[in-house]
């Protein structure tokens, strides 16, 4: 009796939490969003990386060389993949292109990557204007991050993102400094 009541308690205390506390985490888009003639027509075009959370600092290692990124989401032929090109641009100066292809799954939020079957992709809204957060998971890290139409974003964007972060549970905090031009994107 006393363990149910324990158990009742330690209930009533985490739902009571949970009510005060002013963490919203970012919501996942509809899947209905993204199926048809809707998706992924607002996500194509082009987006520049604004920032990146995780739990751990090894989840944004990839990034720390990076001071800039330009990104171009493009439909593919096949209906079900979308081509992602992009030009990074390092700390040092150099170029670095990138592509790779996401396969979208009919009814689902999720994008898979092409060649990485366990990396997971998730799109997620964000309340700033002409901004997506996107959520990948792999076998080693879960990340979040920030993109935008315009490459300098106003400061309670990125707090408003840093804050879903942390509600998330992920307080390591990067933000690429842009202090370069961006680099140029190939044409694929």
């Amino acid at each position: 009796m006393l363990h149910r009541t324990w158990s009742y308690l330690l209930y009533l205390y985490g739902a009571l939490i949970s009510a005060l506390s002013p963490c919203t985490p970012p919501a996942p888009l509809p899947a209905s969003r993204l199926d048809g003639d809707q998706f992924p027509w607002q996500y194509l075009g082009t987006w520049h990386f604004i920032s990146g959370a995780a739990a751990t600092p090894a989840a944004l290692e990839t990034f720390a060389g990076t001071d800039s990124s330009v990104f171009h989401m493009g439909q593919s032929p096949q209906p079900q993949r979308l081509q992602l090109r992009a030009a990074l641009r390092l700390k040092s100066g150099g170029c670095v292109p990138r592509s790779w292809i996401y396969l979208r799954k009919e009814g689902s939020t999720d994008l898979a990557t092409e060649g990485r079957p366990g990396m997971r992709t998730e799109l997620f809204s964000s309340k700033c204007p002409d901004t997506i957060i996107v959520q990948e998971s792999d076998r080693d890290y879960q990340r979040i991050l920030l993109y935008s139409r315009t490459p300098h974003l106003a400061d309670e964007c990125i707090e408003d993102f840093r804050n879903q972060a942390y509600c998330l549970d992920m307080e390591e905090f990067l933000l690429i400094p842009r202090t370069q031009d961006t680099c140029q994107l190939q044409d694929s």
